[in-house]
């Protein structure tokens, strides 16, 4: 029974998500082990998180754009920064409600076999704002957490140097993931976090290339202050 549970698990849950169970699953176990005696967690903390992450290669968008998947930039640049505050405290536990903002930017130039460029190049931005409800695990000087969160997200892809003049298509886009934060003096913390945002299909909206629904995974790591 174990190992057709096992086999069930694996052929449903993604990848992805499974990666993600496994990591938070490891940064709860200590942050619950120290719970009940520490203090609980601080009033708010604020977040400043960057990332290298994934942007994925739209086969739609790049058939729109008469260029090959591989020819859109795969991954982009970006940060990410956040406010939460924890109106419910109770020991080792604690409810988050905050706020979080995403930047991200992905280049790339199509070339020929002899380095020579082929067209123009092709730009990936990911803009976004999304209210996040977290739970906490831990105490004042390190807590894991597990959220989700909701609002509107930016994806558009174009070419040229300089982005179109018309607004791009903002979608409210899901976002879940988790993390943890381990305080290094007293008000200064390390923070890591991997989270999913779901983005949704997109219709032509010109000048703006169509796109497929798709999961991108972004893996930040950076400072936050109590």
């Amino acid at each position: 029974m174990r190992s057709m549970l096992s086999s069930i698990l694996t052929r449903v849950v993604p990848c992805g998500v499974r990666l993600l169970i496994a990591v938070i699953a490891l940064l709860l176990v200590p942050s619950m082990a120290r719970a009940q005696p520490a203090p609980t967690l601080p009033v708010f903390v604020f977040d400043v998180r960057a990332f290298y992450s994934g942007l994925g290669q739209d086969p739609i968008t790049a058939a729109a754009l008469g260029v090959a998947p591989t020819d859109l930039p795969n991954r982009g640049l970006g940060g990410m920064a956040g406010l939460h505050i924890y109106p419910i405290r109770s020991g080792g536990f604690a409810i988050g409600l905050g706020g979080e903002a995403l930047l991200a930017r992905g280049r790339s130039q199509p070339v020929a076999a002899d380095e020579t460029p082929l067209g123009p190049p092709i730009e990936q931005r990911l803009r976004g704002l999304a209210g996040a409800l977290s739970l906490n695990f831990g105490h004042r000087d390190g807590w894991s957490y597990l959220t989700a969160g909701m609002g509107p997200l930016e994806f558009p892809t174009f070419q040229d140097d300089t982005a179109p003049s018309e607004p791009p298509p903002r979608l409210m886009t899901l976002n879940y993931g988790g993390g943890a934060r381990w305080f290094i003096t007293s008000h200064v913390a390390f923070g890591f976090d991997i989270r999913f945002y779901v983005t949704k299909p997109e219709v032509p909206f010109p000048p703006y290339p169509p796109r497929e629904r798709n999961r991108l995974l972004v893996m930040s790591a950076g400072l936050s202050f109590k």
